[in-house]
């Protein structure tokens, strides 16, 4: 889906087969600002104190990103450069990434049913894979990069969307054995990377890299010293500072259903110095003999999970955790998160589910009400 300019720019993607663990839903991003050509890099002034403002798009990890920055300067050769080396360590699609050998089994030292790799130091493997490793242990492992298996089995990894058309609960269990990201250790001795893994288990950075790669761009821009911006990577969002209208950035979250319009929006937030990603089930999701199989698979039962919460939009101090904790939440189901968040600093969430008469509420965490459009 290509974005669609108007007097406002509304951005929103779909593009399931190349999201694999979750799908980017509802996040659609308001930009008050004048008219921009897509792909082209613009100017744009304010009456009063002109600032001049440029936006460039482009392609990236199955997706699109929208840049939009207090400056002159064309910096899409720089942003391409930055995301083809993040896409180059992460991206399951490309088959000479760092995560695409850590998946082939045969590329390792196979013994005692482990494989062991000695790999060049990546810093954008790194700091996904100690990123998640954090995640991992607050969430008590709902946040699992390691249940890519269970993830290709139900029809929505890189393997191709495909509902499954009989269950094989004895292939669920099967699959589920090679999941486990506290089973994979990582050591760096001087310029290698020593890694060691279960034979069969795969990683899959998908719930937790678009919000790493938006903080990439974030702190390139941060380095430029430019002190107004936004940066979005399929629906995750940073933003500093005000846009050209001197006023704080506007989110609008849509209505968490598939027939919702760009315009539907169930609330609106102001963000200005931190990150907001969002997950949801409503539209990623196939039904077989009325059974609906969602693309948020719980690690610890290996089948889709199904719960009240339609969606969930995380804030955080940076994108990766806001990314990576939405991807929890849907999983662990609302009272978990809940509980949990009352426990994290600097993570804010909007829980959207619907009531027994069909009506679609939201539940916030206690901080998120200041991020609210007055």
């Amino acid at each position: 889906m290509q974005p669609a300019f108007l007097s406002r720019l509304f951005l929103c993607h779909f593009n399931p087969l190349k999201m694999s663990i979750r799908y980017k839903f509802f996040l659609c991003i308001i930009l008050t600002c004048t008219l921009f050509i897509q792909c082209k890099n613009e100017v744009s002034k304010t009456e009063g104190n002109p600032i001049a403002f440029s936006m460039v798009s482009g392609q990236t990890m199955g997706t699109f990103y929208n840049i939009t920055y207090e400056s002159p300067l064309n910096l899409k050769s720089e942003f391409d450069e930055i995301l083809v080396d993040i896409n180059n360590a992460v991206s399951t699609y490309i088959s000479s990434s760092t995560i695409s050998i850590l998946n082939t089994d045969s590329l390792g030292i196979i013994a005692n049913n482990q494989v062991i790799y000695s790999l060049p130091f990546n810093n954008h493997f790194i700091n996904n894979y100690n990123s998640a490793k954090v995640v991992f242990n607050t969430s008590s492992k709902f946040f699992d990069p390691t249940i890519m298996p269970l993830v290709n089995y139900w029809g929505f990894g890189y393997s191709g969307k495909r509902p499954i058309e009989e269950v094989d609960s004895l292939k669920v269990y099967q699959l589920k054995s090679t999941v486990g990201f506290d089973k994979w250790t990582m050591q760096k001795v001087n310029s290698v990377l020593h890694i060691r893994k279960p034979l069969n288990s795969k990683l899959d950075f998908s719930g937790i890299a678009k919000g790493y790669g938006v903080d990439i761009i974030a702190a390139f821009l941060d380095e430029k010293n430019i002190k107004n911006y936004m940066v979005e990577i399929g629906g995750e969002v940073m933003t500093k500072g005000n846009n050209s209208k001197s006023l704080p950035w506007t989110i609008g979250l849509s209505k968490p259903e598939v027939s919702a319009g760009f315009r539907d929006f169930q609330t609106l937030v102001s963000l200005s110095g931190v990150g907001m990603a969002s997950s949801g089930n409503y539209r990623n999701y196939y039904e077989v003999d009325g059974k609906t199989y969602g693309h948020e698979i719980n690690p610890k039962t290996g089948f889709p999970e199904i719960n009240k919460l339609l969606g969930t939009s995380v804030i955080a101090q940076n994108c990766k955790m806001a990314d990576a904790y939405a991807t929890a939440f849907m999983v662990m189901g609302l009272e978990r998160s809940q509980n949990l968040i009352e426990n994290l600093d600097g993570i804010e969430a909007c829980f959207f589910i619907r009531s027994q008469t069909g009506e679609i509420s939201t539940v916030t965490s206690s901080d998120f009400q200041r991020y609210l459009k007055k």
